[in-house]
């Protein structure tokens, strides 16, 4: 195999293992009505493509392995949105619109 084919590869790997964090982000974004979704973003795919790499250097790197990887991005993604939308959540102290069903006064 050529050294432009395993570029190919590996350009491919990556790219549909953000797809799939991509994706749970989406979703999130969604459920949260997009408050803090903008700063999950980078930490969403970054979680992705790392548990995808994951699973080949741990030693699977036949087809099943591919396979197993294409779950554990997803897993991580939604890991990794949902890290970055607590961290949004924090740094700038999201309250959710008044009347809405989310309105619970806080308490300190």
């Amino acid at each position: 195999m050529t050294t432009e084919a395993r570029i190919a590869f590996v350009i491919f790997f990556f790219a549909v293992w953000c797809f799939l964090g991509l994706l749970a982000w989406a979703v999130l974004a969604v459920v949260r009505r997009g408050r803090g979704a903008l700063l999950a973003l980078p930490l969403g795919l970054a979680a992705a493509a790392i548990a995808g790499v994951a699973v080949p250097l741990l030693g699977k790197d036949d087809a099943a392995g591919f396979f197993i990887s294409l779950a554990t991005a997803l897993v991580g993604g939604v890991v990794g949105t949902a890290a970055g939308l607590l961290f949004a959540h924090v740094i700038t102290d999201l309250r959710p619109p008044r009347g809405s069903p989310f309105d619970q006064p806080r308490e300190r």
